[in-house]
């Protein structure tokens, strides 16, 4: 009898909490920040009876996107040490469990202490804000960045693909009307006066979300009549013994794939206000798309041929795009997913590769995804047997070249110092990729083979509507390897990608190849771009790791953002070691690898393709 009266307490008080537990709108807001005045009820409500989705939600990346700074969120460190960059110094430091930077003077301000009020990121890098104490209750984004990624104090000039510059006030922005809206959840930036401010009047806010971070209701949507109905004490069995059904509880995973897809698409694509002059509305009381609708009548995804909303910068989304339309830069996943033509499957969506609960944080994907499962589970046909896999692809079936997403969804993106794989699923075509200066996926693991060479392969094997290209837009020619014209002509999102691909462990090389492409990253590390003399001494690293290249002291003491004259000091000894690298491999080297018969890197010729690099800066919008 006395257990049976514990088994009843324990009922009871589940069915309590479920009843009339966490209530989101009775207890203290978290900070200042959160306010839940709307049909939101905050994670914590969810909690109650989803406790298991809670907790994986909160391993994502998606929980953390934006925290108020505390010595367990902030990634940064903030020990006292000095950091030069970009010509100036700072001195990030913790007092009492807050977070400072010494800055230098910079943007018309003289040199001062930020405090840290607000950290965005938490997964590559994160950034930082202060709050302005001016009255317009803005947060500031503050010019260093932590990059998790490499484990050091980077700065925004270089994080963004962009020229060295050392204007330390070149990427300042505003949170309460740039990041706030799709990182955090039910955002209301409360803009005052908005659509009458005049035009010298810096914009006053009184920005409210109804939860930091990526939370439940972006994806769920607003859970305010869901929770209504679930708080009677036997409701939930009442649902579950199918007597009734739950309203107002949205699962993605059940919608059609363009209604799932825009779930995601509400943030991973650049977008503007459908219509345009909604734009006011988004700034006062915050975006009016919710889960379950169609984003058309919300906003509009930004594409190459959108016209400029900047009248000094006309090329400003034209240049996120190759030129054909495929996105170049990321938070544009969701426009490459409705440009492929596997969108018209109903299969076709974010939730067939992508798990919200469950797989790696890091990309939110079960490990059997990041391979051919992602394309098989629709062309099971490729997968019955090696055989057919070798039939389709032409390359043993172990092979990178016959993985699906390598062939159909390279890497050609970059964001946060890093590539990543396009969204838009396609099949390479040489011609059209080299004359339209985008990267192409088989020039990505054929590292030493021409543009012509990977033509014919095509031809040969999928049919004369493969041609060869005529040219490429930068003039490089093409008896030289599409790879490395691209690392060293190409413009700044080519040379990116390549220096990535040039650091492939899976690349088509032997050793003496990748000592060859060893050499080649050397000269990327003298690039104009920090990004790229980012990726390029990553690729080394990797390269001399998987090789036994006998770099690693020399790479050790090259920091791609250093000043100048200390980069040129490092960069000689790895310039020396060229020979070394190449001395057997350069007898028998074809003239087309750009290396002479000492074993070095014939400089004259790679001066040649340097010197048709585009020097155009690009804004990654953020």
């Amino acid at each position: 009898m006395k257990r049976l009266l514990v088994v009843v307490a324990v009922l009871l008080a589940v069915v309590l909490v479920c009843a009339w537990g966490f209530d989101s709108r009775r207890a203290p807001p978290e900070n200042a920040l959160v306010q839940r005045t709307r049909d939101f009820e905050g994670s914590e409500t969810c909690r109650n009876c989803h406790a298991e989705r809670w907790e994986s939600w909160r391993k994502t990346y998606h929980s953390t996107m934006t925290t108020l700074p505390t010595r367990e969120s902030v990634l940064g460190r903030f020990d006292g040490v000095e950091v030069l960059l970009f010509g100036a110094r700072a001195r990030p430091f913790e007092r009492d469990g807050r977070f400072f930077f010494e800055l230098p003077a910079y943007g018309g301000e003289p040199a001062r202490t930020a405090e840290v009020a607000l950290c965005v990121g938490s997964h590559r890098y994160q950034q930082y804000f202060e709050l302005v104490d001016d009255g317009t209750h803005a947060f500031r984004r503050l010019p260093l960045v932590w990059h998790a990624v490499d484990g050091r104090w980077s700065h925004l000039n270089a994080v963004f693909l962009e020229p060295d510059r050392d204007d330390w006030g070149a990427h300042v922005a505003t949170w309460n009307e740039n990041c706030v809206f799709c990182h955090n959840t039910g955002p209301m930036p409360r803009m005052r006066g908005a659509a009458e401010r005049a035009p010298d009047e810096p914009p006053h806010f009184d920005t409210k979300v109804e939860e930091l971070g990526i939370a439940c209701e972006s994806c769920h949507g607003p859970g305010e009549t869901h929770v209504a109905e679930q708080r009677g004490p036997f409701a939930k069995w009442w649902v579950e013994l199918g007597f009734a059904e739950l309203g107002d509880a949205l699962d993605p995973r059940e919608l059609p794939a363009a209604r799932a897809n825009a779930v995601c698409g509400q943030c991973h694509s650049q977008r503007l206000p459908d219509p345009p002059e909604k734009l006011w509305e988004f700034l006062a009381t915050g975006p009016t798309f919710r889960p379950g609708e169609p984003l058309a009548g919300h906003v509009v995804p930004v594409r190459r041929d959108t016209p400029s909303v900047d009248a000094t910068d006309p090329e400003l989304f034209r240049q996120r795009f190759w030129s054909d339309g495929t996105a170049r830069l990321s938070a544009y996943e969701y426009l490459g997913v409705t440009q492929s033509p596997c969108a018209v499957s109903e299969r076709f969506s974010c939730n067939a590769c992508h798990r919200m609960h469950s797989g790696d944080p890091s990309g939110m994907i079960e490990p059997e995804f990041r391979g051919d499962r992602a394309c098989t589970q629709c062309h099971a046909e490729l997968a019955r047997d090696a055989a057919a896999l070798a039939a389709h692809t032409h390359h043993a079936p172990e092979s990178a070249g016959s993985r699906c997403l390598e062939c159909h969804m390279p890497r050609m993106v970059y964001g946060i110092v890093d590539i990543h794989r396009s969204h838009r699923v396609e099949s390479p075509d040489v011609a059209r990729d080299v004359e339209g200066g985008r990267p192409n996926a088989c020039a990505q693991c054929h590292l030493d083979k021409s543009a012509p060479w990977l033509a014919e392969r095509m031809r040969a094997w999928w049919g004369e509507r493969y041609t060869a290209p005529r040219s490429r837009p930068d003039g490089a020619p093409q008896d030289v390897p599409e790879a490395l014209a691209s690392l060293h002509a190409g413009d700044a999102v080519q040379r990116a990608v390549y220096a990535k691909a040039f650091g492939r462990a899976d690349a088509a090389l032997d050793a003496r190849g990748k000592a060859w492409a060893s050499a080649q990253l050397v000269i990327a590390l003298g690039d104009g771009y920090p990004a790229i003399r980012t990726l390029a001494r990553r690729a080394l690293v990797a390269l001399d790791g998987a090789a036994g290249l006998g770099l690693g002291d020399a790479l050790a003491a090259y920091d791609p953002l250093a000043p100048v004259e200390l980069r040129a000091t490092a960069l000689r000894e790895l310039v020396a070691a060229a020979p070394r690298l190449l001395a057997d491999f350069a007898r028998s080297a074809p003239p087309e690898l750009l290396l002479d018969a000492r074993g070095a890197v014939d400089l004259a010729r790679v001066r040649a393709l340097l010197d048709l690099q585009s020097e155009h800066v690009i804004s990654i919008g953020e």
